[in-house]
């Protein structure tokens, strides 16, 4: 059976994500940990809490990894094989540690730092995301036109047909609204988008002081939408994702050309909704470390 591991991105924590897993010893805990160290605070109790400290991009990010990811290294221990993987946006670097082109911990560090710049950026250039469903390409270079012609605006994301995240300044995503149907995203900033570009910078030189190695099951990258080579560098796909769009509907595309099963970790509800957009209701997705009243 080939296994997709996935991971969620920024918007998908919740108040006790992971379940008891944060607490007992394992993976989880000890990622949980690290990324404790390295924020100055603890993260296994603002997990259990919620609340904002949770919602902030610093802490939501590293959350989410540490917890997917050691999720995930969990399940491989019981026997679970990984055949392929991929995140959504922060979840990537989740994937990449999975497939082997980075330790967790490293992945946990590299998050904690990409949130901190991400923060930043958004500090500094303020925007917002919101979803836009629009009949077709067509379309959405309408609703783009409609956006900039008061303000700055992109694509964030294709999430699946029809399905687009759109990134930029307020006025535009207002605009956009008078016009088109769109879901405002619960996030603190305008990723994946030109504003996050000084971010990316900062970023990918963290990026170059860790030690990569090539994937040892088949990654596919959110810039690309594609399975990542040894000739493809992980520092450019993972610092460019900042400021491009993330192609998730492209990259389930190229793993159900060869899945049979898929395995959602950690806080499964909005993306396993992402996925069965994509690959219908059929699909067999299974959701680790959700809580069993949040389970999709």
């Amino acid at each position: 059976m080939r296994e997709v591991f996935l991971f969620p991105g920024q918007g998908s924590e919740h108040p006790g994500m992971g379940g008891g897993a944060v607490e007992r010893p394992g993976p989880v805990r000890r990622l949980v940990m690290r990324a404790s160290e390295a924020l100055g605070l603890d993260l296994a109790r603002t997990i259990a809490r919620g609340g904002p400290s949770l919602a902030r991009t610093e802490v939501a990010q590293p959350a989410l990894v540490a917890v997917s990811l050691g999720l995930a290294l969990e399940a491989v221990g019981n026997g679970v094989r990984p055949f392929a993987a991929a995140g959504h946006s922060v979840g990537e670097l989740a994937a990449f540690a999975l497939a082997g082109c980075l330790e967790p911990e490293e992945a946990v560090d590299c998050t904690v730092e990409r949130a901190r710049l991400m923060g930043l950026a958004a500090r500094r250039s303020p925007g917002t995301m919101a979803a836009v469903r629009v009949a077709s390409e067509v379309e959405l270079e309408q609703a783009l036109a409609l956006g900039r012609s008061v303000g700055w605006l992109e694509v964030a994301a294709h999430n699946g047909p029809g399905d687009w995240v759109l990134s930029g300044e307020r006025a535009a995503v207002g605009a956009v609204a008078s016009r088109f149907s769109i879901a405002p995203l619960p996030v603190s900033g305008p990723w994946h988008s030109q504003a996050m570009a000084e971010a990316a910078v900062v970023w990918r030189e963290c990026l170059q002081r860790r030690s990569w190695h090539p994937p040892r099951i088949l990654l596919v990258a959110n810039a690309t939408g594609r399975p990542v080579t040894a000739e493809d560098d992980p520092i450019e796909l993972l610092s460019g994702q900042l400021t491009g769009t993330v192609l998730w509907a492209e990259s389930l595309a190229t793993l159900a050309a060869v899945a049979t099963r898929w395995h959602v970790f950690g806080p499964g509800r909005v993306l396993r909704g992402l996925c069965r957009a994509s690959l219908g209701t059929a699909a067999a997705i299974e959701v680790h470390g959700e809580s069993p009243e949040l389970r999709p």
